[in-house]
């Protein structure tokens, strides 16, 4: 059975993004990124103006440019052609005999395409961990977090956001930098990977968190520091406050901060010209999201 033919919608409302059941921060010294299949056999059904296709290479690419910039680590997934039907597997069943090895069927998109000295690992299955040395790659660079760009979205996006979570990675799959076979399986994926595995971003937030901070938003995290380090003494024993800043994930409410203490917290930082919803804290109670907040408001 072939790929669809003309798939051609627009990209998806980053207003209306799924709600990630996962609250992990991304973070620079700690991810990977992974253009997945970004392939011209892939990438052919595609009409020649389709929004969701244009969006997700150009996000891709940018994306790529954070994180090369960054010196965090960059994998791509790629299809062999004229593969073995019988190692080929059910997904013959599915999908036919698959791409030719013709460059107009193998090659990575100019667009995104890999630079020297970054893996390109041979896709087997529909995820990019099956049959691959992903794993162990990302274990040898020290990353358990990966950025995910491609298609298709509810596909092999899904199936390696799924597998990277089972493999105690952070899966990080960008919302308009992948594409699907249309709006439908768009959102559907989204919802799977918001509801279980990952944590569904935007290319921007990506771009942000790769992109070193400027010294003085660095100063002013210091500053940060010394309020919220002051506060928390109040309301917790020294050895819990310098657990949470050694680890800024750490859950406040895991070391015996309760919700009064919380409150009590939170009105010193707003003092502070920081405003810290409570809500939002109670999903991500952690050093780490009040210094983003801080960040946000130039505090």
């Amino acid at each position: 059975m072939p790929l669809p033919p003309s798939i051609d919608y627009a990209g998806p409302d980053l207003s209306a993004l799924p709600v990630s059941r996962a609250g992990w921060t991304l973070r620079a010294e700690r991810a990977a990124v992974l253009v997945h299949d970004l392939q011209r056999y892939f990438t052919r059904p595609y009409a020649p103006d389709c929004a969701a296709l244009h969006q997700a290479v150009r996000r891709t690419a940018e994306i790529l440019g954070a994180a090369r910039a960054a010196g965090v680590p960059v994998f791509y997934t790629a299809q062999r052609g004229d593969q073995d039907q019988t190692a080929r597997g059910l997904q013959r069943d599915l999908w036919g005999p698959g791409m030719r090895a013709v460059p107009e069927h193998t090659d990575i998109l100019d667009a995104v395409a890999p630079e020297a000295g970054e893996r390109v690992l041979v896709k087997h299955r529909y995820s990019a961990f099956a049959r691959s040395e992903l794993a162990e790659e990302l274990a040898a660079a020290g990353r358990d977090q990966l950025v995910i760009t491609g298609v298709y979205a509810h596909i092999g996006v899904t199936a390696t956001a799924l597998e990277a979570f089972q493999r105690e990675v952070h899966p990080f799959v960008v919302a308009d930098a992948v594409a699907d076979f249309g709006p439908e399986e768009h959102a559907l994926a989204l919802r799977q990977i918001a509801s279980c595995c990952g944590v569904v971003a935007t290319a921007d937030s990506v771009v942000a968190a790769l992109t070193p901070a400027a010294p003085a938003a660095a100063g002013a995290g210091a500053g940060l520091d010394a309020v919220l380090r002051d506060e928390l003494a109040v309301h917790l024993d020294a050895d819990l406050v310098a657990t949470a800043f050694a680890d800024p994930e750490t859950d406040l409410f895991s070391l015996g901060l309760d919700s009064l203490r919380a409150f009590e917290v939170l009105d010193v930082l707003a003092e502070s010209g920081v405003d810290v919803d409570f809500g939002e804290f109670t999903r991500r109670p952690t050093i780490s999201f009040l210094r983003e907040r801080a960040l946000v408001v130039g505090v």
